[in-house]
């Protein structure tokens, strides 16, 4: 990861956006149609891809401290995606979020809010992300280290 960030520092002419997601479990809930939400549990890593989060931030860190780059800005927000039923959130975590899974108590709890909820209620998952504006420094006074 340092390695493929010295070489963001070596081909950018000036700036870089890092988007990635926060390394805390995405929430899942359900919102009626009145606008009330009931939250239904969070997320759960199905093996050691947290690990990524971390290493990612250690990298930053390590090129920072090495006069590559300096944090412009830093900032972060919620990303939700939305489902209109309780199975299509649990298929589409099993699908398409490859480091993810929603446990039984989340799953049981996310099927009893939407039939408590009533007709309009739709299932969330919110997660936070955070973006950082990178601007490269022209200071050569550290040689790559990896």
């Amino acid at each position: 990861m340092v390695h493929a960030l010295h070489e963001t520092w070596r081909v950018t002419r000036s700036e870089v956006l890092d988007i990635r997601p926060l390394s805390l479990s995405p929430l899942v809930f359900v919102r009626d149609r009145n606008g009330g939400d009931t939250f239904c549990g969070e997320l759960k890593w199905c093996d050691d891809s947290g690990q990524h989060h971390i290493q990612s931030d250690t990298a930053l860190a390590r090129v920072i401290a090495n006069g590559k780059f300096v944090i412009a800005k830093d900032d972060r927000f919620d990303w939700f995606d939305s489902f209109d039923t309780a199975d299509e959130l649990v298929e589409q975590v099993h699908d398409d979020w490859l480091t993810w899974t929603v446990d039984e108590d989340t799953a049981l709890k996310l099927m009893r809010a939407m039939k408590d909820s009533g007709r309009g209620a739709k299932a969330f998952i919110k997660q936070g992300i955070r973006v950082r504006l990178l601007k490269k420094m022209n200071n050569e006074r550290m040689n790559n280290e990896q």
